[in-house]
């Protein structure tokens, strides 16, 4: 898994067992100004880590994960993650935010992933 480092605190992508690393995939399609602002509100993530609030962060209500939010010229973009042992953000989905309520759909997806990614961390410490 691909991390970067910011102070004692980094993110994580979430990688799929298929080996698509969507979040990634999802930014790296972007126009270089709305990549640029994405990886900019990730180093405040990693900067402020759990003390970041709002406008920046908040937690998605009745889910364990929090959602990120980065406003680029009118357009809003939301990056899924949630904190892990280890002083790690693992990005689960990020969305191109289109409507004033986020899609449940793409809140499941991000609950898939985080489920995914526990369970495979799980079954890693169980073999060793």
């Amino acid at each position: 898994m691909k991390s970067v480092e910011g102070g004692a605190w980094k993110w994580v992508y979430y990688k799929a067992a298929s080996g698509r690393v969507p979040v990634k995939e999802f930014i790296d399609e972007q126009v270089e100004e709305v990549r640029e602002k994405i990886f900019f509100d990730l180093q405040r993530l990693v900067r402020f880590n759990v003390r970041l609030g709002s406008p920046y962060a908040e937690k998605v209500e009745g889910r364990d994960f929090w959602e990120l939010r980065t406003k680029m010229s009118g357009d809003i973009y939301r990056t899924f993650y949630f904190a892990q042992t280890g002083r790690k953000f693992v990005l689960l989905h990020s969305i191109q935010k289109k409507s004033q309520k986020t899609p449940k759909k793409e809140l499941d997806v991000a609950e898939e992933r985080m489920k995914d990614y526990l369970q495979r961390v799980n079954r890693r410490k169980k073999t060793r």
